[in-house]
């Protein structure tokens, strides 16, 4: 049989705190699809089901149903068919209510795909990509975390995330002495993952209204677009959404309500690259800026991603595409790293981030 799975805890080097929670480890698994003539393409499926993602449960059971159909004959006929956007036949109605098992299948073929015609899986996906990628740093509000985006700044970062606290003002004070720090050429955009209500928002963006932030990401609960909406008018801060885009649909919702002006769009989350090239020509339909960012993956979840990223063009804002510095451990020998912050794209044929680490 031409498929395996594994599955690995990705450890990271300091809990990442969250205004929802606080991750420590990553369960993921990594698909293995082998072409019979020794290529092997991997795919990963993230689910973070406290931000968004489907239940770890049902992905692990989706995966373990999805192994069985990935026959020679199967895959085989998918890479003859020699289309990046090729729908997945019957695995579809398997995996409909699971996208990270979802992307991890199409990332596997797309993978292999691109090994067979010796192209950089970004150039399958898109020959005009960009082979550039400006990415940004990631740190919490806490003052130790405070210190690692002074650093990562200092190593050539020019845009940090910040994940916000439950508390806005705990937030805000955070945000304020790290402007004063790195001055203002450096660009600060905060994550507060839904956990925020309209009143705390509000007294966020009043508080940092000289930090002059790139924009607020998933500042109030998924379905709160008008709220959103609202916020946007009464303090004239960039809206980016996250939580509340998990499907293509969702992005015209948050068009129509006017809820953003930039859509942060996981390909894991919504299904890999079919489901994501859909979302963001829609989101360019309704004027909405599109940012591909990780789910705190292993170095082939991150690959797919930046990949993606690099197929749409998504070079003139940074991407949250550099979580692996937070890990302990990675799952391949060359993942994909930042240098300066900026991501390259390899001309090495598929992800081209090496061998699979047994692990």
């Amino acid at each position: 049989m031409p498929a395996s799975l594994s599955v690995r805890d990705l450890v990271l080097r300091r809990p990442l705190r969250t205004a929802t929670g606080t991750v420590a480890i990553r369960r993921v698994w990594i698909l293995s699809i082998g072409d019979g003539s020794g290529l092997v393409g991997l795919g990963e499926a993230a689910p973070l089901q406290d931000f968004g993602g489907e239940l770890i449960p049902a992905c692990e059971k989706a995966l373990k149903t999805a192994l069985p159909l990935l026959t020679d004959e199967f895959v085989h006929g998918w890479l003859d068919r020699a289309r990046a956007d090729a729908p997945l036949g019957q695995l579809e109605r398997v995996l409909a209510q699971t996208p990270c098992a979802r992307s991890a299948v199409e990332g596997a073929l797309l993978d292999l795909l691109a090994q067979l015609g010796g192209t950089p899986l970004a150039e399958l996906l898109s020959p005009s990509y960009t082979p550039f990628l400006p990415v940004n740093a990631l740190a919490d509000a806490g003052i130790g975390q405070m210190s690692s985006a002074l650093q990562a700044i200092a190593s050539g970062y020019r845009t940090i995330k910040i994940k916000a606290s439950a508390d806005p003002a705990e937030t805000s004070n955070a945000l304020i002495k790290l402007r004063g720090q790195v001055g203002p050429e450096v660009a600060l955009r905060v994550d507060a993952n839904a956990a925020w209500n309209g009143d705390q928002a509000v007294r966020f963006a009043e508080a940092t209204r000289l930090v002059d932030l790139e924009y607020l990401e998933q500042p109030l609960p998924v379905g709160d677009l008008q709220g959103m909406a609202a916020l946007r008018l009464r303090t004239g801060m960039k809206i980016a959404v996250d939580e509340s885009v998990r499907t293509p649909a969702d992005v015209g919702r948050v068009g129509a309500a006017q809820a953003a002006d930039i859509v942060v769009l996981k390909p894991a989350f919504l299904g890999g690259w079919r489901p994501i090239k859909q979302a963001a020509q829609l989101a360019r339909t309704c004027g909405l800026e599109v940012v591909v960012t990780t789910a705190m993956d292993s170095a082939v979840g991150r690959a797919h991603a930046t990949h993606i990223a690099a197929a749409l063009g998504l070079e003139h804002r940074a991407q949250g595409l550099s979580t692996g510095e937070l890990l302990v451990a990675d799952s391949t020998s060359e993942p994909l790293k930042p240098s300066a912050g900026d991501i390259a794209i390899h001309a090495r044929p598929g992800l081209g981030i090496g061998e699979l680490i047994p692990g």
